[in-house]
């Protein structure tokens, strides 16, 4: 082993002289590539080495497997995977045990059966399907060689993860709470709904015209009930701030009973109506060259907090603008939306007056949502399944948190029944691969392999005298 892997180590050292003798200096981003394919390929051929290694150790421990009634079906079965080396292909042994037959290395190495994709590869793919659509994910970590059926198949194969935040260093006095939610479509042609609570500090300025909030924490509520959904929220919020601090809370949304539910909870909570949706609903209602005629009065109304002359700013307008329309259905659509935006107006009258209040940073529930959920989930023709929706909005809110899908967390394979009737005999064998690298490499920090002599015949070139003096670790003069 130590004679493979000291030769592996000297020719591609002859590699990468070799490459400068023939290119000399070229374009770094050429350089850079070429010079990653050759210490890859160094790399990919000393680990094969070493698991060659490991699973001949395997198969020597005779005593152990005769105890553990295991013996040797096959040799030397190949397996390739895509790693981040590329397509990585290595040998094992099939061995016959009595919960049937394994590949113990595959075990050891944590390689899922059937798996094509390792699990560090699988990480990649699924962080990166949280920003990206599933094709594009495949080309930037693997190019050619994934499909985008592979990649949600990794989506839908992760393991439950949940963001816990860290408490912080502050408790702010108070908090500002926006809720709203995206629109999906489904792929049997029904929408649903998707939604999300963004909690933080407030906004701080980033240049003119332009705003971020501090330190936001997300939550979505996909498949949950208003209660849960809420309960959920404060449970983190109680883990990251100290909420007995917490003097005041403001809740920001579009008046969905969903989101109102909030002020069950939070007891020290205001709720306020988002500006881009009053202002909305009041354009609607005070369009047109009628409804022109009465917005000065209805604003003034809504400034002074006077509701009923809003209601009756309202009604004449509503009985003007029928007057002036003759045909039935017009008048009859006409109607229903005038009334309907009546009716949100006053509906949330307390929370559009709230809006005003000295502490309230001003609404911005729908850029949220479009940063968060729409730019990933409503772009473009998407048709999601229930199972992919609630996979991606886990995976995508729990990134845009800070946190990171882990390799472990594709393993879905580790569950597996087989894998746990074996497990209780796996911690012996992986002994054995470490005593077994343990042997290898016990002498490897004195760097015993390169003080062999290992002459290079041929014409004597600065290739020749650079890996002749590697071999005797002495100084290139």
């Amino acid at each position: 082993m130590e004679n493979i892997i000291q030769q592996i180590v000297i020719e591609t050292a002859k590699n990468f002289l070799n490459y400068f003798e023939s290119n000399g200096m070229c374009a770094l981003d050429r350089m850079t590539e070429d010079l990653r394919l050759i210490s890859d390929d160094m790399a990919a051929r000393i680990l094969s080495a070493i698991i060659q290694a490991s699973d001949e150790s395997l198969c020597d421990a005779k005593e152990e497997r005769k105890a553990d009634g295991i013996t040797i079906r096959e040799r030397g079965v190949p397996r390739t995977l895509l790693t981040a080396l590329g397509l990585f292909t290595y040998k094992r042994t099939y061995f016959d045990t009595e919960a049937g037959q394994v590949f113990l290395l595959d075990n050891i190495l944590g390689v899922s059966p059937y798996e094509r994709i390792d699990a560090g590869v699988s990480a990649k793919l699924v962080n990166t399907a949280a920003t990206h659509s599933y094709g594009r994910s495949a080309a930037i970590i693997a190019g050619d060689k994934v499909s985008r059926q592979s990649v949600r198949n990794k989506i839908l194969n992760t393991g439950e993860v949940a963001y816990v935040p860290e408490p912080a260093d502050y408790t702010p006095e108070i908090l500002h709470i926006f809720a709203d939610e995206a629109h999906i479509s489904l792929q049997n042609g029904t929408k649903t709904i998707l939604p999300l609570v963004t909690v933080c500090a407030g906004k701080r300025r980033v240049c003119s015209g332009r705003n971020a909030l501090i330190d936001p924490l997300h939550v979505h509520g996909y498949g949950m009930d208003k209660a849960t959904l809420w309960d959920y929220v404060y449970a983190l919020c109680a883990e990251k701030f100290d909420l007995d601090r917490v003097t005041k809370v403001y809740i920001y949304g579009d008046g969905a009973s969903w989101i109102k539910g909030g002020l069950d909870v939070f007891l020290n909570a205001v709720y306020s109506l988002d500006a881009f949706h009053f202002k909305k609903r009041m354009r609607s209602l005070f369009s047109g060259e009628v409804g022109s005629q009465f917005t000065l009065a209805a604003h003034t109304a809504i400034k002074k907090d006077d509701k009923k002359s809003f209601e009756t700013t309202a009604q004449e307008m509503m009985a003007l603008a029928l007057s002036t329309i003759q045909d039935g259905s017009a008048r009859e659509k006409k109607a229903e939306s005038i009334i309907d935006n009546i009716g949100y107006i006053l509906t949330n009258w307390d929370a559009i007056q709230n809006s005003r209040l000295p502490d309230i940073i001003g609404s911005c529930t729908e850029a949220i949502v479009s940063h968060a959920l729409a730019e990933r989930f409503s772009r473009g023709p998407m048709g999601w399944s229930k199972n992919g929706l609630a996979k991606m909005a886990m995976i995508r809110v729990f990134v845009l948190n800070g946190g990171e899908i882990m390799p472990a967390d594709t393993l879905a394979w580790k569950y597996s029944d087989k894998r746990l009737r074996v497990a209780d005999k796996m911690e012996k064998y992986e002994d054995i691969v470490r005593l077994q690298q343990d042997e290898i490499f016990k002498d490897a920090k004195n760097w015993r392999w390169f003080k062999v002599d290992c002459k290079i015949s041929g014409k004597i070139t600065g290739t020749k005298v650079a890996l002749d003096a590697l071999s005797k670790l002495r100084n290139v003069i």
